[in-house]
């Protein structure tokens, strides 16, 4: 009686697929053998040549290679076995399975067919031929066989219809139809309960349905239900259990599960990546980079990794490398997110115009909008490069083509505020502000703008207001204790003026800007020696500040007639 595949009564303590056949008609003599009798080599021999004659062993063999992922061999023992048994039915399902792993799909939907042409009624050569059609993007004809699959119940090899329910679930997930892709995953739990994979799936369907709640119990009964053995299901779960923890906001936790399922599988590549975008949110930008630098590590080819990390180099103002990124991104494996290859070609577009280079950023910005027309995000920044090229009809024009697409994108409302501030159209620009505000209210950058906006029109008190939300969101906006300083000399408040631009340069202490400010705050104080240093000072990084200059002037002439009036008079 014929053992299912990968249940062989045999021990194997040689894998024959790695022995040319020719060997095994060969003998190789000792003296000590022929002195002790050549009768157990005979027997030897024979019994090797009976194991090359087993349907049986080879149909094991094959199983057993494809348990532990040698697929070349696992097909090689496959074909021996239809060679001694062409007409078996699972055989050649089971030839079909390992084509599948080997992602041949075509392949495999052939060797199913054969299989199927022996029996109609082999639903395991069914089900390797859903999941075949699944691969290729034939969803409906993949549901089809798995239906079918079900409905014949008939010869499933080693394996149970929880495979057809999984593979089910699994194209229904495409589809988006996820409620019915829980409902293929609750039957199949109901056949093999103790399954941590698609314990992990359903977990992740839940969190797609918004029921965030269920899907963490989910995901921690996969965890608990993965032994050894099974670490890639357990990473699977805690992956799932991140993205519903990132659905209620629980970004720590999210990093947290990240961390573990990298742990179980630290050369998943995904796992990285995935682990960057979360850190992203959080404005974690170094370690975010950090992360999207090991993913490209483990996987040097992957568009989605690079891309987070040329993403990530913008941010932190590294343009070359930046742009270096997203040009590997371009040219490498064609796995994207939902944006697709626009989302390089637009922070590509950045990285131009990080390096000055307005017009070559222009182009690569309508590569991004010519590959997907309703990227919001790329008509907002080709708004910047236009405004840069001091194309200001254009660039106005392109944020409203990205609030078009979106009302609701902050970013577009304050670009579209920028520009009209460039172009002294000020009540305009506080529109687009507060509007951009009213949406993202803590947006720290839009309080800023708004902030020097305000000062523009000479409205000092909500000027210092503004600019005390731009720091209350974030303490490190250097624009926030800029404009804090510039609102605060304009009462005069030079004291806390002074504060606040110590603060601001503690952030950045080679700003020019700051330096002036701290100057002329020294000087109302009358504190000239160190007002003429920080004047000095700014100069040196900038010449080119009329302001800093003549402060410099007035400085300098007072503190003279200061010292001359110090002078004792003359006699």
């Amino acid at each position: 009686m014929r053992c299912p595949i990968g249940f062989s009564l045999t021990t194997l303590a040689l894998n024959l697929s790695a022995i040319p056949i020719a060997a095994a008609n060969q003998v190789f003599p000792s003296p000590l053998a022929f002195r002790l009798s050549p009768f157990p080599i005979f027997l030897a021999q024979k019994a090797l040549q009976e194991k090359l004659k087993d349907f049986t062993y080879w149909s094991d063999l094959c199983g057993l290679q494809a348990d532990s992922g040698k697929y070349e061999d696992a097909l090689t023992s496959c074909e021996q076995a239809i060679l001694l048994r062409q007409r078996d039915s699972v055989i050649w399902a089971d030839h079909s399975g390992v084509l599948l792993q080997m992602k041949k799909y075509p392949e495999a939907i052939a060797s199913a067919e054969k299989s199927l042409g022996f029996n109609p009624k082999t639903s395991l050569a069914l089900t390797y031929q859903c999941m075949a059609f699944a691969a290729l993007g034939r969803s409906e004809e993949a549901l089809d066989e798995c239906a079918q699959a079900l409905r014949v119940d008939g010869n499933w090899g080693r394996r149970s219809p929880a495979l057809a329910w999984v593979n089910r679930g699994l194209i229904f997930s495409q589809l988006e139809q996820y409620d019915q892709a829980l409902i293929a995953y609750d039957r199949a739990l109901l056949l093999d309960p103790k399954d941590p994979q698609t314990q992990a799936y359903r977990c992740d369907t839940l969190s797609k349905l918004g029921k965030q709640a269920e899907a963490i119990a989910a995901c921690d009964q996969a965890v608990a239900k993965s032994g050894k053995g099974s670490e890639q299901s357990a990473a699977l779960a805690l992956a799932n259990r991140a993205g519903a923890n990132r659905q209620l906001n629980q970004l720590d936790t999210a990093v947290a599960d990240y961390d573990r399922a990298i742990r179980l599988n630290p050369n998943d590549s995904n796992l990285w990546a995935a682990q960057a975008t979360v850190l992203e949110q959080l404005a974690q930008f170094q370690q975010a980079l950090t992360s999207y630098d090991r993913a490209v590590q483990l996987n040097p080819k992957s568009s989605l990794a690079l891309v987070g990390r040329c993403t990530m180099l913008n941010v932190l103002a590294q343009h070359e490398k930046a742009l270096e990124a997203c040009d590997q991104a371009i040219q490498g494996d064609g796995v994207w997110n939902a944006t697709g290859a626009a989302q390089a070609w637009n922070q590509r577009s950045k990285a131009l115009t990080g390096l000055g280079k307005y017009e070559e950023a222009l182009a690569s910005s309508q590569r991004a909008t010519g590959i997907k027309p309703d990227y919001t995000e790329a008509w907002s920044d080709r708004a910047v490069v236009l405004w840069y090229l001091k194309q200001y009809d254009e660039a106005i024009a392109a944020t409203q083509e990205a609030i078009r697409l979106n009302p609701n994108y902050a970013q577009a409302w304050l670009n579209q505020g920028g520009i009209l501030r460039t172009q002294q159209k000020y009540a305009a620009a506080l529109i687009a502000y507060d509007t951009a505000l009213k949406i993202d209210p803590t947006n720290s950058d839009g309080w800023a703008n708004r902030s020097a906006l305000l000062w523009r029109l000479k409205r000092y008190p909500e000027a210092l207001v503004a600019a005390d939300k731009a720091i209350q969101f974030n303490p490190k906006s250097f624009q926030g204790w800029h404009n804090r300083g510039v609102a605060l000399i304009e009462l005069g408040r030079y004291g806390e003026a002074l504060i606040a631009y110590d603060r601001a340069l503690e952030i950045n202490s080679k700003s020019a800007e700051a330096l002036t400010g701290r100057g002329i705050a020294l000087a109302r104080l009358k504190k000239y020696a160190e007002a003429i240093a920080a004047l000095q000072a700014s100069l040196a990084i900038n010449p080119n500040q009329p302001l800093a200059q003549e402060t410099l002037k007035t400085t300098t002439q007072a503190q003279q007639k200061l010292l001359d009036a110090k002078k004792p008079a003359k006699k």
